[in-house]
């Protein structure tokens, strides 16, 4: 296996990765998998001697569930393809092609076939409305609750039977939007509800101007 002596002359491919690609190495690849591939020893408490200074004692922690690496003397942290880049003095693209290559990923990165290319581009488009529906998810909701908090203060409105019981749900489902925006997006019935509180929210609030609406 080739690890320092890997360097940016080495062949790459002309394929280049989408952002689902990266994903995928990070989920196939563990940080401390990579740490210890490349020839640094993680202690028992994720410490390791940090590559990107003058290390006498371990000053670099390696989280665990993949969250990446942080040192905690030269503040070099990031993720297991920041990590690689860093090490070998690669950018993203080198990085992450390098450690398809060293762990064998299944992802391919020479020419594709004509369905292999059709599935890619799903993938893309996929992973883009889902960007575009929790961003504009985000600022509904977001806007919502700012409503509801106001409606609190004033117990005779409308609103303020509506905030007392929405309020804990609306929070919910922000949470949602950060840790697994997917599955909301999947649920067409939660897709509708937050279309309809957008168009309340500009009827209670005219002159936003034109906005793209969720949609599912």
């Amino acid at each position: 296996m080739c690890r320092r002596a890997w360097t940016k002359n080495c062949r790459l491919t002309d394929m280049r990765l989408t952002k689902e690609d990266y994903e995928d190495i990070k989920r196939m690849v563990g940080m401390r998998q990579a740490a210890e591939y490349y020839g640094y020893q993680v202690d028992r408490q994720g410490r390791c001697l940090c590559p990107f200074h003058n290390d006498g004692h371990p000053s670099m922690k390696i989280y665990p569930h993949d969250r990446g690496y942080y040192c905690f003397s030269c503040g070099s942290g990031g993720d297991v393809i920041k990590f690689v880049s860093r090490l070998y003095g690669l950018n993203n693209e080198a990085a992450a092609q390098k450690i398809i290559e060293d762990f064998a990923l299944p992802i391919k990165t020479q020419e594709l076939s004509y369905r292999e290319k059709r599935e890619r581009e799903q993938r893309v488009r996929r992973r883009q409305e889902l960007e575009r529906f929790t961003s504009q998810a985000s600022n509904v909701l977001s806007r919502y609750r700012i409503l509801l908090c106001e409606a609190l203060r004033c117990p005779y409105t409308d609103l303020f039977d509506e905030a007392l019981q929405m309020l804990t749900l609306v929070d919910y489902r922000l949470d949602c939007l950060k840790e697994c925006p997917q599955e909301l997006y999947a649920d067409k019935k939660v897709v509708k509800w937050i279309g309809t509180i957008e168009q309340r929210i500009d009827r209670w609030t005219p002159g936003n101007g034109e906005r793209q609406t969720v949609s599912g």
